[in-house]
């Protein structure tokens, strides 16, 4: 079996590229399952965040084929497709998932929320079925890496968020924020963190809009805000100063024709839209319009690198735990490979055995049941002494890439320390 990982990030893609590939969490069963169909996909996970889009999947040839026809039916050509894609496999694919959930690999260094993703990323294969022994294994050491990297290391000490720097960018368009009102559009996790923010600077009034009501109102509760449902969004926007939008729908909610009424009856009062959607929730003919500013979340870049100095003391650090994480999950995935070769190897040992008692069984009749089943056991006893050195070096072998000479290998296949004492003449004659 192989691994390989396809994938597509902030560093690779442009944002119209990459909402394209972008997966809602209901979308997520549905493409894990075509991914499987054919058969050539054993295990696969979808880690889509608003910064990556990345497949993760094993199969018996570890063909990047099934994985690219998901991304084909999201309507990007081969040719748009090929110059924002990478692909990793075996080992490199390993080692890149471990650097991802370290946050090594973010477009914030060391952003905290990248490892609920990866987790959450696979715990929605796992319930969708597609998770198999393999993937599960390097999830679960992956999500280690990432806690140790939080715990041991200070990485995530200082680390900005899109939020944060969503908020920073309203600071800086006008100056101070006490005194204007915001509007959150979306009740996820990062709207969470934006709603606090804008309170924590002194925004005069908030209101939080999402699709579903209640969801809202859990929202506004906890910040004192108002809550209204999505499609009241056009009624209450012009009361907004600034709108940050982060839902999860798969097309914009904020349409031109909502938004250029608006501002033109805010005249010399400027709407500061902030959308850090992937899929964008803004459409992009918005930011035309006079008194209207929209920024999407590829302009806040130069925001959350700034405070980058102070943490990268601490990448080398991260960079070893993930390294390390990831080299105890290959030594696993070596050893697994030579299962079918231990195994071939018992089935081997049991057949010379058999073979060797057959020879013999018409000599053993005058024995007792007892003492032939007896003769069986001390066979089978001595063949399982002769394997398990050569097992257990099978086992340290898969586990090293290192070249090892020929002969080497025959004395630690058979536990031959001794090797270097002089050996009896395979004449049988005794040297002078």
């Amino acid at each position: 079996m192989h691994v390989i990982l396809v994938g597509t990030n902030h560093q690779t893609a442009p944002l119209a590229v990459r909402e394209r590939l972008a997966f809602s969490k209901g979308s997520l069963a549905p493409a894990l399952r075509r991914l499987r169909e054919g058969g050539e996909v054993g295990e696969a996970v979808i880690l889509a965040t608003c910064n990556r889009t990345e497949v993760y999947a094993v199969g018996r040839r570890g063909d990047a084929g099934p994985i690219l026809r998901l991304f084909h039916e999201r309507g990007i050509s081969e040719r748009e497709l090929a110059p924002c894609i990478y692909a990793r496999r075996e080992e490199d694919a390993v080692r890149h998932l471990h650097r991802v959930a370290a946050g090594l690999e973010s477009m914030i260094l060391g952003e905290a929320q990248i490892l609920g993703q990866v987790r959450g990323a696979w715990l929605s294969a796992l319930e969708a079925g597609a998770v198999g022994p393999v993937l599960d294994r390097l999830f679960r050491s992956a999500v280690t890496a990432g806690k140790r990297v939080r715990a041991e290391t200070g990485l995530g000490r200082g680390a900005v968020s899109v939020g944060h720097a969503a908020v920073e960018l309203a600071r800086r368009t006008f100056g101070r924020l006490e005194g204007l009102h915001a509007m959150v559009l979306g009740a996820g996790e990062m709207s969470k963190v934006t709603a606090r923010l804008l309170v924590d600077a002194g925004v005069a009034s908030l209101i939080v809009a999402n699709r579903t009501l209640e969801r809202a109102q859990e929202l506004a509760v906890e910040f004192g805000a108002e809550a209204i449902r999505t499609v009241e969004f056009g009624k209450h926007v012009g009361r907004a100063d600034i709108v940050i939008c982060s839902t999860a729908a798969p097309h914009p909610v904020v349409r031109l024709d909502t938004i250029r009424p608006v501002a033109a009856a805010r005249r010399d009062r400027p709407l500061l839209l902030v959308d850090i959607a992937v899929p964008r929730d803004v459409e992009p003919a918005v930011g035309d319009l006079e008194n209207v500013r929209l920024f999407a979340i590829d302009d806040l870049q130069s925001i959350v690198q700034e405070n980058l100095a102070e943490r990268a003391a601490e990448v080398g650090a991260a960079e070893a735990i993930a390294a390390e994480e990831a080299a105890k999950l290959i030594e696993w995935l070596r050893c697994l490979e030579a299962g079918p070769v231990l195994a071939a190897l018992q089935r081997k040992g049991e057949a010379v055995v058999q073979g060797e008692l057959a020879k013999v069984e018409g000599r053993l009749r005058h024995l007792s049941e007892r003492d032939r089943e007896l003769i069986g056991v001390l066979a089978r006893g001595v063949a399982r002494r002769l394997l398990r050195e050569p097992i257990l070096a099978v086992k340290r072998l898969a586990a090293t890439e290192e070249p090892r000479p020929p002969l080497e290998m025959v004395q630690e296949l058979f536990g031959l320390s001794d090797a270097g004492a002089p050996s009896p003449d395979p004449t049988g004659e005794r040297p002078d």
